[in-house]
């Protein structure tokens, strides 16, 4: 097991900065919905680096972001050869 980004769609959906998807090294880990108005953390493509947590805590000052056990995720997933399907 180990941790990943979790956004709290409500909370970003409130803020709409998109730093996160800005600063975060992985190329499409953090990508913004236009459906839901946030962003969202693409599972297979997340490194746990944290800076993420860090550039909405501290600098944007939205606690949007912070790490869990993939496996307390509330967005169920199944990972394919494709990528990851929402469920």
């Amino acid at each position: 097991m180990y941790y990943i980004a979790d956004v709290d769609k409500d909370k970003c959906a409130e803020t709409n900065c998109h730093l996160c998807t800005t600063y975060c090294p992985e190329a499409n880990c953090i990508n913004y919905s236009e459906e839901d108005k946030s962003a969202y953390v693409s599972v297979d493509r997340c490194k746990s680096c944290e800076i993420c947590v860090y550039i909405c805590r501290d600098v944007a000052k939205h606690n949007a972001i912070q790490m869990k056990w993939i496996d307390n995720l509330e967005d169920r997933f199944v990972i394919k050869r494709v990528g990851v399907v929402q469920r």
